[in-house]
């Protein structure tokens, strides 16, 4: 692999000697301020287009654990995103640590294949030894002013909108059918119930 661009003296690096740093570093980081009254404005935009069958991701980050007791009471992570209100400041629209937006366009599309606003995956060798809190998302209270929703969802809608919308009211006779396990940091099992049985029926 060769060198990555040089910038004002610096090197990427290459996969068989990368830059490294022996404590606490930031290998890069730019300021930035938006001063305007309106208008959007982003640090990077990054387009890839796909033109074949070829596929790819526009960005991959990777965050490794190599070696033994990697983060000792802290994290690695191959993303971290803040949205952050800074003290004594308001927001009058939305402000979002992370939003992933999935995006159909045209008129009465059908683009086929299996879209979603947003995946979680696992990758994982056969015969590994499963921690009681391993999950594929978690969630934390961090500060000391808590979240109390998991999730916020449309307001409910009748249980004959169950093909258009995602929250609808159910029939009373509803009964489960199957359950989604979760747990908490602990690593104490629970159960969510859910049916199959259609809530318009």
């Amino acid at each position: 692999m060769a060198n990555g661009p040089q910038i004002a003296g610096f090197s990427e690096g290459t996969s068989s000697k990368p830059v490294t740093a022996g404590g606490a570093h930031n290998f890069g980081r730019n300021y930035f301020r938006h001063h305007g009254a309106s208008g959007d404005v982003r640090v990077h935009y990054e387009d890839l287009e796909f033109m074949g069958a070829g596929s790819g991701e526009v960005i991959r980050a990777r965050g490794i654990a190599n070696g033994l007791l990697c983060a000792a009471g802290g994290t690695i992570n191959a993303a971290h995103f803040t949205g952050r209100v800074a003290a004594a400041k308001t927001v009058s629209g939305s402000l979002n640590a992370l939003r992933a937006t999935l995006e159909v366009a045209g008129t009465t599309p059908t683009p086929g294949g299996t879209l979603s606003a947003l995946q979680v995956d696992s990758n994982i060798v056969t015969g590994w030894t499963k921690g009681p809190a391993d999950s594929f998302i978690r969630v934390t209270n961090s500060g000391v002013g808590k979240l109390t929703n998991l999730l916020c969802l449309p307001v409910p809608a009748a249980k004959t909108a169950y093909l258009t919308d995602p929250f609808v009211a159910v029939h009373a006779d509803s009964v489960v059918t199957h359950a989604i396990g979760i747990c908490d940091t602990a690593g104490t099992k629970y159960w969510i119930h859910v049916t199959t049985d259609t809530p318009n029926d």
